[in-house]
């Protein structure tokens, strides 16, 4: 009977245990972070394996006893230890250790602590670039992130930039990373129809870069590999802001600038040009002078107006914004304006259960005027114009006696708008199966809608021609994407960190154009195509294709120490037939922490993080043309009114994707509690099976076909050094510097044949050489007897010839760089951004035509030094029309040295102080002016050294002619936060 009842007082007891257990649950949030919600926290009962880990939300729930106590970790921050004391709910704020494991930043498909990243990658933060008055994503990350060079080819607005990561990866596959803003990748590149000599529409430029949270650049192919088969070229992670759970937060943002050109060309005036040429004025007392850069050229506007909400609850937490943006251009009749919104949203629907949702749209105006290469270009025209002529004749008409097109016409007639219609957004759910199961599931997608309305009046030299000339084109890009994913992770006997990520992803891309053109209108107040007596062209075309995915990634570290990433990508493409349709990309990398070793930490340095990774992957290019696999025939061969189609290339069924196998190995330094901290990478990248069309025989009735054909490198070095130089209660200053040195070569071609004579400046493409040198003559200088270029007799026979072509020069940098210092005094902030390149060559075209001395172009004042009799010694050849010497030849008399230094952006700013923001109910103010391009240090003679007329070619680079030249931009603005 006793040992009845003690069993049964056991059962009594052991069952009042049980119904004890209660369920809690609450929120974690960073302390140091504005109360950040922190997801993937692990929450473990103190001394079991009985836990759960935080939401994307932060949220928790796990049933625990009364008097149990509960553990709360997390990488980078503080373990916190919290008694249940009988409580169902338990909010959790944990504090970051700066000793451990640093910032989360955001990774392929997820997050992860940045001692923990044992690939290679850059983070911009949305402190970098909040004051930049550029407002496109690309034109904002320019010099801040090591191994990202971006090139803003022109100042023209809204204009394309040219982005590469680590070099040229790809001859004619493309060589612009992949974009994916929260998670979904975007629409990226140029749709426009009506052609502006390399002035293209960036659809990038929809985007504002004032609802950017964070910016990760994935580099390397342990990083980038699982976004697969457009992974060669990098990947750029765009996080857009998200709501917090908080009071709602009101900010207003508002700047206004004026531009202007920080250097111009000095020309030939009226008697200059008229000494030149050995000509008299034909009204000596009625001269003409007129400086036409300054009529197409002036002081222009800038202004930017933000309104953004910030708020929520424990539920549903949102972010809603919108943006005003427009600018002006210095030149005549150029002009950007954007009006775009932006709401997301995040929904706790349950414990387990997340939903939430992404929207942006946008709408664009982009006025453009024609460019470079044209005879219709206000700053061509203006540049090559004479100054003996007029504007305006007596009449108040444009005079059009000058050799080349009036550029004030042009400016003021001329009709070029493209209007972009842009939505793009996702929506997605996020279900705990299991405390440590998650599935989520992500549907997104990015429509373009682009408009581009051209008209040119009689009252232009160009639309007089043909009684008026219009153009209307319509482009719609649609891309919907679908990423599900499951995620497995868990911590095994408190050293064991194991994560395992599952997915398939689909693509679904479609394009259709339409492109109409007309000729003789009415007259000037008629200027669509229904109005038109001729119409001269019409088209339209469509393109669908698609793309799946399978994916997966294991992460695992022991102890925070030792760190292994191993991802793998199935990718299938409609652009590939069925024998390479599919490929695969796998990548791994390891690092190891050494300053978590008990021997190290016994060596009493002041070092708090040493962490060594190396990595090696396979990542894929597919950007060329869609069906190229494809035997293609084209419509429109028709004969005594009959349809007839005829072949248009030739198949190629073993097509197959341009890899590229990379190699990374790198070392994170941390000295004196980070107050120091270095990264250094090297990087080897060999691509392989470069798809170009090379040429075939035309017996065979085709010129080329798609194949591949190559082989490149891309090996360089990356160096980034931020420090805390002075940290004090009122005054602080800290630096940033990256470095990078890319060396880029071709390694094979198609039987090794050089592509040769490329763009203005002859660009080329050869084996053992960077993609794009200057091939052509190398110039000795002037014959002080003759007056004429000596040219190189490379091979000695006696006779200059294409044969004597060498190369003359490189428009790939030796290295690229970016200095960033950061002041704070008191309530007073300054930055001072540098940005730089040195070592690359910039072939100057416009100087063939204002340097010629012949014809009938302008010429810059350089010509007052030509050469003019026996004995002078110059670098400016003798003057004549018929040049039997050929001295305009493209050669290295038009190679110059395009380094510079540029004071990027300068800002200062004032915090209003606290004390009188709380009389007026704000929660924050702020005032400050900021300087765009303020200084440029070159020895380049040309209008801007960062140029190429042919935007972001990948071919035809560093090459000048007549290009719109960067703005100097001063701005005044103020953020408020009620």
């Amino acid at each position: 009977m006793k040992i009845i009842l003690q069993f049964l007082l056991l059962m009594f007891i052991a069952g009042s245990l049980f119904a004890q257990k209660i369920n809690v649950s609450g929120v974690i949030t960073s302390y140091m972070e504005d109360d950040m919600t922190l997801p993937g926290v692990t929450v473990l009962i103190k001394n079991t394996t009985v836990g759960t880990i935080s939401d994307i939300d932060g949220h928790y729930s796990l049933e625990a006893n009364p008097n149990d106590t509960l553990v709360y970790s997390y990488v980078g921050m503080i373990t916190k230890y919290v008694p249940v004391d009988g409580r169902e709910r338990i909010d959790v704020s944990l504090m970051e250790d700066i000793a451990s494991l640093g910032e989360v930043i955001v990774v392929g498909y997820g997050t992860e602590s940045s001692r923990l990243v044992s690939g290679s990658l850059g983070v911009v933060s949305e402190d970098e670039i909040r004051d930049i008055p550029i407002r496109t994503i690309d034109g904002v990350l320019q010099g801040r992130s090591a191994g990202l060079q971006i090139t803003q080819s022109s100042g023209t607005p809204g204009a394309a930039n040219a982005v590469r990561i680590r070099g040229n990866s790809s001859i004619s596959a493309g060589n612009e990373p992949l974009y994916v803003v929260d998670g979904i990748p975007v629409t990226t590149g140029n749709y426009g129809q009506v052609g502006f000599s390399g002035q293209q529409i960036d659809a990038l430029s929809d985007l504002n870069p004032s609802d950017i949270e964070s910016v990760t650049v994935l580099k390397d192919a342990s990083a980038a590999a699982i976004y697969g088969a457009r992974a060669t070229n990098g990947v750029i992670l765009i996080t857009t802001k998200r709501g917090s759970a908080q009071r709602t937060q009101i900010n207003f943002n508002s700047s206004f600038g004026l531009q202007s050109i920080e250097n111009r060309l000095e020309m030939l005036n009226e008697e200059q040009w008229h000494d030149l040429k050995g000509t008299t004025p034909d009204d000596p007392d009625n001269m003409v002078d007129t400086d036409w850069l300054s009529e197409v050229l002036s002081t222009a506007p800038v202004s930017n107006y933000e309104l953004s909400f910030n708020g929520g609850d424990e539920a549903t937490r949102f972010f809603i914004s919108g943006n005003y943006f427009m600018q002006e251009g210095v030149l005549i009749g150029t002009s950007y304006e954007r009006l775009s919104g932006r709401v997301n949203i995040d929904h706790r629907v349950s414990e387990r259960f997340n939903v939430g949702a992404r929207i942006g749209a946008s709408y664009a105006l982009n006025n453009r005027v024609e460019g470079d290469q044209s005879l219709n270009a206000p700053l061509a025209n203006a540049i090559a114009n004479p100054a003996i002529y007029p504007v305006y004749n007596e009449d108040g008409t444009y005079n059009e006696d000058a050799p080349f097109a009036n550029p004030v016409a042009i400016g003021k007639e001329a009709i070029n708008e493209a209007h972009s219609y842009r939505t793009m957004g996702n929506i997605f759910g996020e279900y705990r199966i299991l405390e440590n199961i998650t599935f989520n599931t992500k549907w997104g997608f990015d429509y373009l809608s682009l408009r581009e309305h051209s008209y040119d009046p009689i009252t232009t030299r160009q639309g007089a021609r043909s009684n008026g000339i219009g153009i209307s084109a319509q482009s719609n890009v649609l891309n919907i994407v679908s990423n599900n994913t499951l995620r497995y992770a868990d911590v095994f006997a408190d050293v064991h960190n194991f994560e395992m990520l599952a997915g398939y992803s689909f693509e679904q891309f479609q394009r259709r154009n339409q492109f109409i053109r007309g000729v003789d209108f009415p007259n000037e107040h008629f200027q669509y195509l229904s109005e038109a007596g001729t119409i001269t062209d019409a088209d339209s075309r469509a393109v669908n294709r698609g793309m799946n995915s399978f994916f997966g990634q294991i992460r695992y570290n022991y102890d925070y120490k030792y760190i292994l990433s191993v991802t793998a990508r199935y990718d299938g493409s409609s652009r590939f037939g069925e024998n390479y349709r599919y490929g695969f990309f796998p990548a791994g990398s390891v690092a190891w922490r050494m300053s978590e070793e008990e021997f190290f930490k016994g060596l009493g340095l002041p070092v708090s993080e040493f962490r060594w990774r190396v990595g090696y992957g396979i990542t894929g290019n597919d950007g060329i043309p869609d069906f190229a696999y494809l035997s293609l025939y084209g419509g429109g061969a028709n004969y005594l009114g009959q349809s007839g189609i005829y072949p248009v290339a030739l198949p190629n069924p073993d097509l197959r994707w341009e890899t590229t196998y990379q190699f990374n190995a790198g070392v994170d330094i941390g000295l004196y509690n980070d107050r120091i901290e270095i990264a250094f990478d090297y990087y080897n990248n060999h691509t392989k099976d470069l798809l170009f069309s090379r040429p075939v025989s035309m017996t065979s009735g085709y010129y080329s076909i798609q194949s591949n054909i190559g082989e490149l490198e891309n090996k360089g070095i990356e160096i980034a050094l931020n420090t805390i130089n002075v940290e004090r209660d009122n005054f602080k200053w800290s630096s940033m510097i990256n470095f990078t040195r890319n060396r880029n070569k071709v390694l094979a071609l198609y039987n090794d044949q050089p592509l040769d004579n490329i763009g203005r400046g002859s660009n080329s493409v050869r084996v053992g050489e960077p993609i794009g040198i200057f091939y052509g003559y190398r110039a000795l200088g002037v014959d002080p007897s003759t007056g004429d270029i000596v040219f190189d007799d490379v091979n000695g026979d006696g006779v200059i010839s294409s044969e004597d072509r060498v190369k003359i020069g490189d428009p790939n940098p030796d290295f690229i760089g970016g200095f960033t210092n950061n002041f704070s005094y008191r309530n007073f902030d300054l930055s001072i951004f540098l940005q730089g390149s040195y070592g690359n060559d910039i072939f100057n075209g416009t100087r063939i035509y204002i340097e010629s001395m012949k014809g009938s172009d302008n010429q810059t004042t350089a010509v007052l030094d030509r050469w003019q009799a026996p004995g002078d010694e110059t670098n400016i050849p003798r003057a004549t029309e018929t040049d039997p010497n050929n001295n305009n030849r493209i050669s290295s008399r038009f190679i110059e040295d395009g380094s510079y230094l540029r004071v990027k952006n300068v800002t200062l700013s004032y915090n209003i102080d606290r004390s009188l923001l709380d009389r007026v109910n704000l929660h924050s103010a702020r005032i400050y002016v900021t300087g765009q391009n303020l200084l440029t240090f070159t020895n380049y003679s040309g209008m801007d050294p960062e140029v190429n007329y042919a935007g972001p070619d990948t071919i035809v680079m560093g090459t000048d002619f007549f290009t719109h030249p960067q703005v100097r931009t001063i701005s005044l603005g103020i953020n408020l936060g009620l």
